[in-house]
């Protein structure tokens, strides 16, 4: 019953070579808040560089600067502005 529940909450993580992401900003010190209120909580976009089976992302921003590998469940998926 509960492997059920969860199974159903679960969702995996795709991700596409050259795709648009979201990264979460996160502070360095969890303590402490990251600005205000009204900050947004998403930071980007970033070009995914290479994707990983495990979920994880090497990203870049727009520039071309490699930000790191991450975890996929801090990015979301975004689409282009026009």
């Amino acid at each position: 019953m509960m492997l059920k529940s969860f199974n159903m909450e679960v969702r995996p993580h795709s991700f596409q070579v050259g795709g648009l992401m979201l990264a979460v900003r996160r502070p360095i010190i969890v303590t402490h808040k990251a600005g205000s209120k009204f900050t947004s909580k998403w930071d980007g976009p970033y070009v995914v560089q290479e994707a990983y089976t495990g979920g994880t992302c090497k990203i870049v921003d727009q520039d071309g600067v490699r930000v790191g590998p991450i975890n996929g469940k801090f990015l979301k998926h975004t689409t282009p502005e026009e």
